[in-house]
């Protein structure tokens, strides 16, 4: 008597069809879409470009105009000894001039004699009481220490590379997030996909062991035949429930990255399930690949962040050296306007002058400054080494990562015949066990072997697609 056995691709596609009708499918792109654009990660590194406009604005304000006053008053036995009144506009320029405009104003009979001893146009002073005023308007101008650059302008210098090295840091963080989470996606679908075979292997067993049993109970078998039949289905049915807390288990790996855009959590539904777009060959050519290389030594996120922290470090050595000049300021007021006005009329004297000043400042052996020189040489000596090194070790991952890809790329092919070659024996050991001349233990072993080897394949294609994001990051190519 032949016994007929529903074929193996026949119950293969039945799974596939009910799995695919109560569910929704989770791409690949749709998932990363949602860590970039919600998780609280991606958010912060976003917080990054915003931190660096801020100290950007902050360093500009070094030169907004500043408005200052001074007033001073003192009355004794109950008249006016004195009364300053002096309000000023300070105007801080890009290169190092400052410019200054302000008026003093002066009122009593005790005021001091430098704000009113005004030479008139005759040679005659003023008289020491009264009200005075005056009106002035130039320039403070660094002419050796500060003239090509001081603190200020470093500063604000080192807050525009700050923009550039922060935005390299948040690529570096998002593409980070992005490997972690390539690398779990692929976790559940590979999880996915051993659930599925261990549905179809336990509904085969199910199937035998009922049919074998019903043969029984027919009078056509013997009772013992039943028992390989149930041995393999309790194995399979244990199987199964191990692949189902992974995939429950590896679900749960996922909903860590969901996230609303309220900054709630989000937990991934049951009827979700993951695609398997992401999995075919794609292969890499040699022009691709010294492409990518090129990319890494020029735009890598880490190479980046060096490359301006190296512009920061240049501008501390500029200013460092510029420290080492002596300090000579020049001051030059070319218009001050004096008036007086009486006590007794409204009368108002005018006289037009101009001030001169100078001040010079510098340390005899200037240790200080030569110290900050050396460090700053000393730490543009150590980043360039650091360059180098980081290079070299980033460029070899992204070779590393290619030959791991082709690599993985034989094993599909080879694997793909494995399977092919465990489908022809196992479905040749069905037809002789259908025909009466192989035993059931047989063809378990061969569905067995067909399983692992489906697995396997799974495996291979799911650290082949963790492979190909895991290059893109090497190099240092934006995910997102």
């Amino acid at each position: 008597m032949k016994l007929k056995l529903i074929p193996f691709g026949f119950l293969f596609c039945i799974c596939n069809a009910i799995s695919a009708q109560d569910s929704s499918v989770f791409s690949f792109q749709d998932f990363y879409k949602q860590v970039v654009n919600y998780h609280p990660v991606s958010k912060q590194a976003n917080l990054l470009t915003q931190s660096a406009k801020a100290e950007l604005l902050a360093a500009r304000g070094a030169f907004d105009p500043v408005i200052s006053t001074n007033y001073e008053n003192k009355t004794t036995d109950g008249k006016n000894s004195y009364t300053y009144f002096e309000p000023q506009i300070k105007i801080p320029t890009l290169i190092g001039v400052d410019v200054k405009a302000g008026y003093d104003q002066s009122d009593g009979i005790a005021v001091n004699n430098d704000r009113i001893k005004i030479i008139e146009n005759n040679g005659q002073y003023l008289p020491q009481y009264g009200q005075y005023g005056m009106l002035y308007a130039g320039v403070n101008v660094p002419i050796l220490r500060g003239l090509q650059t001081d603190s200020r302008r470093a500063t604000l210098r080192q807050a525009q590379y700050l923009q550039g090295l922060n935005e390299a840091e948040r690529v570096k963080v998002i593409n980070k997030l992005l490997l972690s989470a390539a690398k779990d996606y692929w976790e559940w679908q590979l999880a996915y996909e051993k659930l599925k075979l261990m549905q179809l292997s336990y509904n085969l067993a199910e199937n035998r062991f009922n049919f074998i049993s019903s043969r029984i109970k027919g009078g056509e078998d013997k009772p013992i035949d039943s028992v390989e039949a149930l041995i393999e289905l309790k194995r399979r049915e244990t199987l199964l429930l191990e692949t189902e807390v992974e995939f429950k288990n590896a679900s749960l790996s996922i909903s860590n990255y969901l996230w609303s855009n309220k900054n709630e959590p989000l937990q991934l539904k049951a009827t979700v399930y993951p695609s398997a777009i992401g999995t075919e060959l794609k292969k890499i050519s040699s022009d691709s690949l010294q492409r990518m290389v090129n990319y890494t030594e020029s735009n890598h996120p880490e190479l980046m962040k060096l490359q301006f922290k190296n512009k920061q470090l240049q501008i501390d050595r500029k200013l460092a050296i510029e420290n080492i000049k002596p300090q000579l300021n020049i001051e030059y007021y070319p218009f001050q306007t004096y008036s007086k006005g009486s006590q007794n009329d409204v009368n108002n004297i005018f006289n037009r002058q101009y001030k001169f000043g100078a001040s010079f400042y510098s340390s005899i052996f200037l240790r200080k400054e030569r110290g900050k020189l050396q460090q700053a040489n000393l730490k543009l000596k150590n980043i360039d080494f650091e360059t180098q090194l980081t290079k070299r070790e980033l460029v070899n991952e992204v070779f590393a990562n290619y030959n791991n890809l082709l690599n993985l790329e034989q094993l599909i092919g080879i694997q793909d015949i494995l399977v092919k070659n465990a489908i022809t024996l196992r479905d040749a050991e069905q037809t002789r066990f259908e025909n009466g001349e192989s035993s059931l233990f047989l063809v378990n072993t061969r569905e067995r072997s067909l399983i692992d080897a489906q697995i396997k394949q799974a495996e291979i294609k799911s650290k082949y697609a963790k492979s190909k994001v895991q290059l893109q990051w090497a190099s240092g190519i934006r995910l997102f």
